[in-house]
């Protein structure tokens, strides 16, 4: 077996993602996955993460890729493994051998934990993934229960809700608007993604707080146009101009079949206000106005995150997988 590394920019990446897509596939048949051209374009150098690439070949066929992530700006010490094995080529040393390669970059790169987190349908507790990490020592730091919002839509509960909780939020302006932040709001929307990585329920994860700021947001959305998505945001914007809460919902811009409800935090101190909920109501609209075809939005919650399964339980996500957090010293 032959392991080599390359990058997003080679011809070689197309066998890289095929790999990804035929592993992803079986595991979590019904689950979101990349494009290529979003990969490619994630895996861009950047100043904030490196991704390293390594594609396994046995008589020049692919049957195993495999990606660690080096972030660069905070969690410095962290490298992030995933591997991804041909379903005919599992069980013959591919994962171990690229899982012995990624390893030996960690400590090359001064890291000394490994974070990798795996994905696997509702009816399922374990995949092929995560037997395969807990055979090698890692252990399972968070579970996050994966939701789907379907049509038809019921608007009008989600209206009903919307009513009820306006009452608690006087004082509050809902401000919303589709892909870039509005330069008056950039610093207090980066303020409050800098508290998502503190504030979100981490569950047992080794993780540092994470360093934000107008540069960091106008390079996620530059490159959100490379990968060919939009994204519609909303803001709770307090009397004295402070920003209490955000979410975003992002979209491919060819395709309806699947969103994402990637981000939503309310800061601690304008909680009780039920700004959460005012929030997710507003810009899942302001989709709907611009996508009437959305087939599928996906989110995430840990599964000790209550107010915001509530939340989304109530406009209409119904649990259709999970994410784990699986970590290890190097």
């Amino acid at each position: 077996m032959r392991i080599r590394t390359i990058t997003s920019a080679e011809d070689a990446f197309s066998a890289w993602y095929e790999t990804y897509h035929s592993a992803h596939v079986a595991d979590h048949p019904t689950g979101p996955r990349y494009s290529e051209r979003e990969l490619r374009v994630i895996f861009d150098p950047s100043e904030h993460v490196d991704a390293k690439l390594w594609l396994a070949e046995e008589d020049a066929r692919p049957v195993g890729a495999a990606k660690l992530g080096l972030p660069l700006r905070d969690n410095t010490a962290l490298g992030e493994p995933e591997i991804w094995v041909r379903p005919e080529a599992r069980r013959r040393g591919v994962g171990t051998a690229l899982l012995e390669t990624l390893e030996g970059a960690a400590r090359e790169n001064q890291r000394t934990s490994l974070l990798t987190y795996l994905e696997g349908p509702a009816d399922a507790s374990q995949t092929s993934g995560t037997r395969f990490f807990e055979k090698h020592g890692f252990t399972r730091r968070i579970t996050e229960i994966a939701r789907v919002q379907r049509p038809p839509f019921d608007l009008d509960a989600i209206a009903k809700a919307e009513d009820e909780a306006r009452p608690h939020a006087e004082g509050y302006q809902i401000v919303a608007w589709r892909d870039r932040v509005p330069d008056d709001l950039v610093d207090e929307y980066a303020r409050l993604e800098g508290r998502l990585s503190t504030d979100a329920p981490l569950g047992e994860l080794d993780y540092q707080p994470e360093v934000w700021d107008e540069a960091r947001i106008r390079k996620i959305e530059e490159r959100a146009q490379r990968m060919g998505r939009s994204a519609w945001s909303a803001v709770a914007v307090s009397g004295d101009g402070t920003m209490a809460g955000l979410t975003r919902i992002t979209v491919h811009q060819d395709s309806d079949e699947v969103g994402f409800q990637d981000t939503t935090l309310v800061d601690p101190g304008h909680r009780g206000h039920r700004l959460g909920l005012l929030l997710k109501a507003a810009n899942f609209r302001q989709v709907l106005r611009d996508r009437p075809g959305i087939q599928a939005i996906w989110t995430w919650n840990a599964d000790s995150n209550q107010q915001m399964i509530s939340i989304n339980e109530t406009l209409g996500y119904r649990v259709e997988g999970w994410a784990a957090g699986y970590q290890r010293d190097v």
